[in-house]
């Protein structure tokens, strides 16, 4: 609270002044600013906000971006490589600040080959989930996003495609704004877990309110890529992975080598133990299987595992059709089953939000679109060999149609 009283505080009627702000962690970069420094024009910042993140385990520029990703209403970033261990550092922060309705974009190229396509995949999935549309507050409270939501937008800068002699392309920036506040990190630190967390990375910070100019440059230098780009889809995606590992090239001294990618984990006791069941159930002819497992034990792992156990029995990869009815769900699963049948490189696609398709080897759907009559007269039942239902408990919602609650009683 701050007191303002008296002629020294410029009153003719005297009075008490008092205003409340309330703070909440994440408000600002620096909290030792104190109350002045909450509206960042009011406070001198140069004081406050260090100028440059060096990296390494004392100074991780992720540090320095998760408060801004808390805060921000618009966040613009570009990064000449994406690597998944990357992404899995940001996955957190990018969903909340869409469940708060900020818009964010991330734009990458395919310089060298050397972005993942296991990444690229994840940003695809990453941008078909920001379009589902969840269950009401009232049906299921998240905590968060239930006022509009924001969006999440994926290009990819074509090198080879770009106008002159061929070149190098090596930007990386990281920006945040709101109405209150402007920040933009541009240095060294692409999309990878080295470079946001244990890289000696150098990341220089400007203000918007502290150099309007160069912060101006960076946003229109920022729309002169993005309008270059392509909107990253499957269909592309797919075509650089055999690209890149048909035609390896050969890095430059100096550039980074990608992380590994991660495998699939072991089933667990408790998982095994229902993969037999589910095994059984089959050799009786049994087509439906329900089960439950408690809050962690890995039902999504669980289907991907028998996913992969039918498609040995059948020695053939299923078509799978995943329903869900969260945004989470669906972008956890879709990670799930591309780690664990990635050795079968299945053709994803999603069908949720205004458009979707029904074609992939993989389908994740949500419950939302597929309950509408139009998408329902469109599914075949004999499209799809393995039918997933997740979170089954909520089939009977009030959001139901009748149609869909005859598709997943045969589907479940």
């Amino acid at each position: 609270m701050g007191f303002n009283a008296g002629e020294a505080a410029g009153q003719t009627v005297m009075h008490l002044h008092v205003h409340v702000i309330p703070r909440y962690r994440g408000d600002m970069d620096d909290p030792r600013g104190g109350v002045r420094h909450v509206i960042p024009h009011k406070g001198n910042y140069k004081r406050l906000v260090r100028s440059l993140a060096v990296g390494g385990d004392a100074d991780p520029l992720l540090s320095h971006l998760l408060p801004l990703f808390h805060r921000a209403e618009q966040v613009a970033v570009v990064a000449a490589f994406v690597q998944q261990s990357g992404l899995d550092r940001l996955r957190d922060a990018v969903d909340r600040a869409v469940a708060r309705g900020a818009s964010v974009r991330i734009l990458t190229g395919d310089y060298l080959n050397i972005t993942q396509a296991a990444a690229l995949e994840d940003l695809v999935d990453w941008a078909a989930a920001s379009a589902v549309d969840d269950p009401p507050p009232s049906l299921e409270r998240s905590g968060e996003g239930e006022g509009e939501r924001g969006s999440l937008e994926a290009r990819i800068i074509e090198v080879a495609r770009l106008a002159g002699p061929p070149r190098a392309f090596h930007p990386k920036s990281w920006r945040f704004e709101s109405a209150s506040m402007g920040a933009l990190f541009v240095g060294s630190s692409n999309i990878s877990r080295s470079a946001l967390e244990t890289g000696v990375e150098w990341n220089l910070r400007v203000d918007r309110d502290g150099d309007a100019g160069a912060f101006a440059t960076a946003v229109a230098e920022f729309e002169r890529l993005w309008a270059q780009a392509r909107v990253l889809d499957a269909a592309w995606v797919a075509d650089y992975a055999r690209r890149a590992r048909s035609s390896p090239l050969a890095l430059p001294p100096g550039e980074e080598l990608a992380d590994p990618l991660a495998s699939p984990p072991e089933p667990h006791a408790v998982q095994r133990a229902a993969l037999t069941e589910l095994a059984r159930a089959r050799e009786r002819g049994q087509r439906r299987s329900l089960a439950v497992l408690a809050t962690g034990l890995g039902k999504t792992w669980l289907a991907a595992f028998d996913v992969a156990a039918f498609a040995e029995e059948t020695r053939r990869l299923p078509r799978v059709l995943f329903l869900a009815h969260r945004r989470e769900i669906l972008a956890q699963a879709a990670r799930t089953f591309r780690t664990m049948l990635r050795p079968h490189a299945p053709r994803v696609s999603w069908f949720v939000g205004p458009g979707g398709s029904l074609d992939g080897d993989l389908v994740f759907a949500s419950v939302q679109k597929l309950a509408r009559r139009d998408a329902l007269s469109s599914l075949d039942p004999r499209a799809f060999d393995y039918v997933i239902v997740d979170e089954v408990h909520h089939a009977t919602g009030s959001t139901d149609t009748p149609e869909m609650a005859n598709a997943k009683g045969s589907a479940s």
